[in-house]
């Protein structure tokens, strides 16, 4: 039996010092991320460097609250990944059981109390690189021109300024959008002018339907002159344009390798570094493990760092729906107790992410 198998018995009365330290940690952890949302609110193109920021809070927190005259050992602590073995045998165990019953319950919402239309093709996993994903808040009446993939389809919305021309390298359908006060809506079609391009009005967009083409290339100009990259913005995060009056995208699965990259070393091994790694295991000093779920000891710790854990996660990304992260982390939370390490927290934490990207774009 590992040393962290073993039950932990709580302070008698939790010290005025690890109380503070706690919450002090939990200050810090949701004022940062507070501070994040205020600036990627007020900067949208910031949000793509959001996750960094708050990839670094996390790692450091414990640095700065933690006792510096004992070790993360003697304070119950523990950051080790273990051993990757062992790690990855416990990961998979719980992958094995856990994510077909989380399928089979993700189908059951989205068709029986969603009524979503459900569609298992390969061709749904094709997707568009990060930045071009999803529209932008309010792409209408914007200062600089807004361009977009979702799905199948690309939209680009002008300025109420821009005498824009749209040319695009594929032969693909293209219809006309109207800005409203509801935001930009698909209208008639519209063919290429004379000029090879077209030209949608001030304020005004087009729309393209690419479900026959897996790449594209737009060359944007304002009058005779190419859009300067600082007005051209990408995506829901409003990244701008490498190239004055170029845009290009492709539509493959690469993102998935990047995806499970990102979720690997930016996001799980951040989150479980304070949430398992420091805040639960200190909370596990101050509360104890007096309990025993499927032969590990367990305690409040487990409950309590699931539940901050939950609260983080809309500060970001708004949506109720987010608080839902509470119950995946009580699995996480009982394999870095059964492991004694963060191995395995690490690696279904970020599988569970993968699976619910891919998941995700089955249903309608």
């Amino acid at each position: 039996m590992d040393r962290q198998d073993r039950q932990v018995k709580p302070l008698e009365a939790s010290p005025p010092s690890l109380r503070g330290e706690i919450t002090r940690a939990l200050l810090f952890v949701f004022g940062g991320t507070g501070v994040l949302a205020i600036i990627q609110a007020v900067l949208p193109f910031t949000a793509s460097f959001m996750q960094v920021g708050l990839a670094l809070i996390l790692l450091q927190v414990p640095n700065w609250v933690l006792p510096r005259d004992k070790t993360a050992e003697a304070l119950g602590v523990t950051f080790a990944i273990g051993d990757w073995r062992r790690g990855l045998a416990l990961g998979g165990a719980a992958i094995l059981i856990v994510f077909p019953l989380f399928v089979g319950g993700f189908h059951l919402v989205y068709t029986q109390l969603l009524e979503r239309p459900v569609s298992w093709d390969a061709e749904k996993l094709l997707r568009w690189e990060e930045d071009l994903e999803l529209a932008p808040v309010r792409p209408c009446g914007r200062s600089d021109v807004s361009v977009w993939t979702q799905d199948e389809q690309l939209w680009v919305v002008a300025t109420p300024q821009a005498e824009l021309a749209v040319r695009l390298d594929v032969d693909a359908s293209a219809r006309l959008i109207r800005c409203g006060t509801s935001g930009p809506i698909v209208g008639r079609a519209v063919a290429r002018s004379n000029d090879g391009a077209w030209h949608p009005p001030k304020g005004q967009g087009v729309w393209f339907d690419l479900a026959a083409h897996h790449g594209f290339h737009l060359e944007l100009s304002d009058g005779d002159k190419a859009v300067p990259s600082d007005r051209i913005r990408l995506g829901a995060k409003s990244v701008a344009a490498s190239d004055d009056g170029k845009v290009g995208g492709s539509r493959d699965l690469w993102w998935l390798l990047a995806y499970i990259v990102i979720h690997l070393g930016l996001v799980a091994l951040p989150e479980e570094h304070f949430f398992r790694g420091y805040l639960m295991s200190r909370l596990d000093v101050a509360l104890g493990t007096p309990r025993r779920l499927l032969g590990v000891p367990v305690g409040w710790g487990l409950v309590l760092s699931a539940l901050f854990f939950a609260l983080l996660h809309p500060i970001l990304i708004p949506g109720p729906h987010r608080l839902l992260v509470f119950f995946p982390a009580l699995l996480f939370g009982w394999l870095r107790r059964k492991q004694g390490a963060l191995g395995a927290a690490i690696l279904v934490h970020a599988m569970s992410n993968v699976l619910l990207a891919i998941v995700s774009r089955m249903y309608g």
